[in-house]
């Protein structure tokens, strides 16, 4: 296989870092700091006051010594517990403050002034858990007993991220088959949020969606979701930031066993009113007079979990274990349209299909101390899961011979080691081992030709797409803290080796062909004929099928946090960041901003900040080039008439031969292929081999860099009166470079002015047929598509920006012990020139020329408002209750005319409207409403034991939330047609509609849960 060879340039720049370093000091992602500044009566600064922090949780004891600026620094203390602080010197009392509560990222400050006799002083606290937030870092903190509080349907922690109202559901944006809530926020992408779990990078190189295994919910002590991960231990991001930290144990024996059930029958709604099948922005959408309703994907959707958690003392104050595990069982019913062919319907005349999900789920910690210095933690997280109908792919008008299996079995292993070597100098080791093995396994139930039709009659049929794919990862980090002064700086670095590779590709290869049906044609599957067929696409394996591919990440940070007053921090950060999968060997990123508590209120902050981040590319978008090559397994594309075209829809003749053993070149289709970026001498000579001039291809990348983004960030919290907290931050983010795959070999563009517009062949008088535009297109790609040639030459380049602006603000009355209320609210816009995640939206124009501003429009996932109500009461007798609301407008969609004006093979053409081409996204949807509501009482069955019985409902109100639209084919002519912007498409007289999975969110729904605590 073809390698480049690069030399780690990372691994100098930190051999320089380590060789200049100063006397710094500072907190983990996984842990804090207390700095504890200490005055006289008069103000004056105490030298050589004693300081003593002492966890009530594990006994654990750290003890430092103010300098001469009256500051002692404690670094990496854990979140787990509570701490008592204790400041005393020789002349004066003791002072102390009990029960400090600690945030994950960030430094408490104690100021402490200290009296001479009994008399005691007011002791003022900054940044704990209790007071406002005064760095650059945005997002919502949320601890155990808030996550226990709030209702999650299934439990699924990956949920949480959409409390806050900064991220959006990213649901409806392709890949939903890993069963996680997929979030996205600013410029939108749900593969460039980083997840760092106990202090270690969680991230999975090869696919980047979300963390490698999921932790279980009971196992999370508190996790952070930052849209802005100002530090600079952060990076491989465009911004955002997953931080989970799991639960240790402590002195005490603690746990609980959780039984949860979603029933079926009655417990949900059987269908949506028929309100929002035709959205405001379509005006020439129809809703069907025989529609009666809209139907719910899953019906029912009935689910069961049994979730336990444990932990303790192994030794006292000493040797510490905590474990949580959880079994999920779900089926989930689906049902199927009348409008599929009677031969691909169940014999029995049933139209039900049920998919079987099964996940397990472990974690389990281990800490140590080793000295009273020296700690070290171990944890395992392991997480297997099956789905049998994952993404609910059969169901509606996907027949069942669409089934496939998909499978994934992951664990995480890692070790922290924590050395004090003095007061002032801190070791912080991370040793992990990220093991997904298939992380990606698909399998075809029965394998058969795929036929599909997009359009306002759409069906899909047969499968026989599959890949075997696993992920490994081995990473070592370390930072070094060392306080001095006024500064508090931290340095460190990581070294990351990531394997990945098997056979398929993310969603597979249709290994037996694809017959894809005009989208204007409306007739019956078997009144079809090959007339009907817009092209074919097939693969030709020519020998390479599977692949391997390793890379290394280097990483080297420095973060130096000045407190030039007690009321005013200063942030310096800088990092950099290398992926051996790229070119880009200047991956700098500052990070710079402040926190102020103006005149020394600790009630009031403002904040702000600026970052620059590099977002990692994921492995299997880089891979293609090693399988999809000129000597590997690549595909080709035919109209009617066209070399490789089967001379029937079904029979003998499918699949096509095509096997390059048996088959002269001069009688093999021209084919796609997919190269790298960075490699043209290679290029030239092996296309050279096949008799193909790799010169003609205009604009090939001599790099692949990663995308860049940049992110300004200005705000201000205060606590207005005691307990009730209001903050708000503006943000800016810009991302450039994005990488995308583009076709090196695209005909040239094609104008259109008017509707019905084809490109036809020279000499050829308008109108023409789409295929005569196909051939029209083909004679000016810069290689003509001959036979045993090429067609599309696919390289992934950057080549893409998106912006990003939103105001996102934060109210929270934590005032009262009985009542917690929250309200998140984010006023955002988000537009790109091509989407980070694809998301199925296609260029106007493939040709290079054309994908630049001119492809400018809102992102797919842009919801101009969201909204998230958080709020609960405890009453008497020990009952709470509360509702958790998320309210959002309207995602954009995409139009197209459903044909293939421009003949570059793909219907990705935009209708022309008032003489131009529309912009890309131009229509909205509707918009999104999910109340959800809980009541529990909590039975004391002793002093140590309680029994909790809880009752959730979802979306209560049963509104229907749709995320996309099922019908985004405009029609060509100088009217939309009366069935664009429905919601489901093939409707016609049926009295109910069944939608696909990836564009409705679930009905209404409830859930029973009992919790035995100790």
């Amino acid at each position: 296989m073809l390698t480049k060879h690069r030399y780690p340039q990372t691994l100098l720049l930190i051999a320089l870092l380590t060789l200049i370093v100063a006397p710094v000091a500072a907190q983990s992602p996984n842990t804090a700091t207390i700095v504890v500044v200490v005055t006289d009566q008069a103000g004056a600064v105490v030298k050589d006051a004693r300081v003593s922090v002492v966890n009530t949780a594990t006994g654990a004891v750290r003890e430092a010594v103010t300098g001469s600026e009256g500051s002692a620094t404690v670094s990496a203390l854990s979140l787990t517990g509570t701490y008592t602080v204790s400041v005393s010197r020789e002349g004066f009392g003791t002072e102390e403050r009990k029960d400090v509560t600690l945030r994950s990222g960030e430094t408490a400050t104690l100021k402490v002034p200290l009296l001479v006799g009994s008399e005691k002083a007011e002791v003022t606290v900054f940044g704990t858990t209790e007071g406002v937030r005064a760095d650059p870092l945005i997002g919502r903190r949320l601890d155990s007993p808030q996550i226990d509080d709030t209702p999650i349907l299934g439990r699924k922690a990956t949920t949480l991220p959409l409390l806050n109202s900064a991220f959006r559901q990213g649901k409806g944006t392709g890949d939903l088959f890993v069963n996680a809530t997929y979030f996205i926020t600013g410029v939108g992408s749900r593969r460039a949020t980083t997840f760092t779990l106990d202090g270690a990078n969680n991230d999975e190189g090869w696919g980047r969606q979300t963390a490698i295994a999921t932790v279980p919910l009971g196992a999370i002590q508190e996790i952070t979701v930052l849209s802005n991960a100002f530090s600079s231990e952060y990076g491989w991001t465009s911004g955002p930031a997953l931080n989970i930290v799991t639960k240790s144990g402590t002195n005490d024996f603690h746990g609980e066993g959780i039984v949860l059930i979603r029933p079926g029958g009655g417990w949900q709604a059987k269908k949506f009113s028929t309100e929002g099948f035709c959205p405001a922005s379509a005006p020439s959408c129809v809703t069907p007079t025989t529609l009666q309703a809209i139907n719910p994907v899953d019906i029912p959707d009935a689910l069961s979990q049994v979730s336990g958690s444990v932990g303790g003392p192994i030794v006292k104050d000493k040797t510490f274990f905590f474990t949580t595990a959880d079994y999920t069982r779900q089926n989930r019913t689906t049902f199927l349209s009348t409008a599929l062919p009677a031969f691909v319907l169940p014999a029995d005349g049933h139209l039900d299909y049920t998919g079987h999900y099964r996940q397990f789920l472990f974690d389990g910690r281990l800490d140590h101390k080793l000295t009273p210095n020296q700690n070290l933690m171990f944890r395992l997280n392991v997480d297997r899961f099956f789905d049998d109908n994952p993404q609910d792919a059969v169901g509606g008008t996907s027949a069942p011979s669409v089934a496939r299996r998909y499978s994934r079995r992951s664990w995480t292993a890692q070790a922290n080691h924590t050395a004090v070597l003095t007061t002032n100098l801190l070791n912080e080791a991370r040793f992990a081992y990220l093991h997904g093995d298939p992380v990606t396994l698909w399998e075809a139930q029965t394998l058969s030709t795929t036929y599909t039709r997009g359009g306002a009659v759409p069906f899909t049929i047969g499968q026989s797409r599959a890949s075997n794919i696993y992920s490994h990862q081995l990473q070592f980090s370390d930072t070094l803290s060392w306080s001095r002064g006024k500064h508090t700086v931290r340095f460190g670095g990581s070294v990351t080796h990531h394997v990945s590779g098997g056979t398929g590709s993310e969603p597979g290869t249709a290994i037996l062909g694809t017959f894809a049906f005009k989208n204007a044609t409306t007739a019956p599957f078997g009144q079809l004929t090959l007339a009907d067929v817009q092209n074919y696409t097939q693969p030709i394996d020519f020998g390479i099928n599977s692949y391997k591919l390793p890379q290394y990440l280097y990483t080297g940070f420095v973060q130096d946090s000045v407190h030039l007053r007690p009321d005013l921090t200063v942030e310096l950060g800088l990092r950099y960041d290398r992926q051996m999968l790229t070119d880009a060997s200047n991956n700098f990123a500052p990070r710079l901003g402040f926190g102020w508590h103006p005149g020394g209120n600790s009630r009031t902050s403002i904040r702000g900040g600026y970052g620059m981040y590099y977002t990692q590319i994921r492995s299997n978008a880089v891979a293609g080039y090693l399988v999809n090559g000129l000597d590997g397994l690549t595909t080709y594309t035919a109209t009617p008439g066209q070399t490789g075209f089967p001379t029937c829809l079904t029979g003998p003749c499918l699949p096509v031969n095509v096997d390059p053993r048996t088959v002269p070149a001069g009688q093999l289709p021209a084919r796609d292929i997919t190269i790298r970026a960075g490699l043209r001498s290679f290029y030239k000579t092996q296309f050279a081999k096949y008799g193909l001039n790799f010169d003609l291809l205009p604009n090939y990348p001599d790099k692949l860099v990663n995308p860049r983004s940049q992110v300004i960030s200005i705000g201000a919290e205060r606590e207005v009166i005691k307990g009730l907290f209001f903050g708000g931050d503006y943000v800016h983010q810009h991302l450039s470079n994005i990488d995308r795959t583009v076709d090196l070999n695209a005909p040239s563009p094609f104008d259109r002015t008017a509707p019905g517009q084809f490109r036809c062949p020279v000499g050829v008088a308008p109108p023409c047929t789409a295929a005569q535009a196909v051939a029209a297109a083909n004679a000016t790609r810069p290689i003509l598509p001959v036979n045993g040639g090429v067609r599309q030459v696919n390289v992934i380049m950057n080549l893409g920006v998106a912006d990003y602006d939103g105001l996102q603000t934060q109210l929270t009355y934590r005032g009262k012990s009985r009542m917690y209320a929250a309200l998140s609210y984010t006023l955002s816009k988000a537009t790109n020139t091509t989407e980070p995640d694809g998301n199925g939206i296609g260029p106007n124009e493939a040709n290079l020329a054309r994908l630049g501003e001119v492809e400018r429009g809102p992102s797919v996932v842009d919801q101009r408002h969201r909204a998230v109500i958080t709020f609960s009461y405890r009453f008497r007798y020990h009952f709470t209750a509360g509702t958790l609301t998320q309210l959002a407008s309207a995602r954009p969609f995409n139009s197209t005319t459903g044909v293939d004006n421009n003949g570059d093979g793909a219907n990705n053409d935009r209708p022309v409207v008032n003489g131009t081409v529309i912009s890309k996204s131009a229509f909205r949807g509707t918009p999104t409403s999910d109340v959800a509501i809980f009541v529990e009482n909590r039975i004391k069955l002793s002093e140590r034991t309680a029994l909790l019985l809880r009752l959730e409902g979802f979306n209560i109100f049963n509104h229907g939330n749709f995320l996309g639209r099922g019908v985004t084919t405009y029609g060509d002519g100088a009217t939309p047609a009366t069935t664009f912007g429905q919601f489901v498409g093939g409707v016609g007289t049926a009295t109910n509609a069944i939608p696909a999975f990836a564009n409705i969110d679930p009905p209404r729904m409830f859930q029973l849960q009992a919790r035995f605590i100790f």
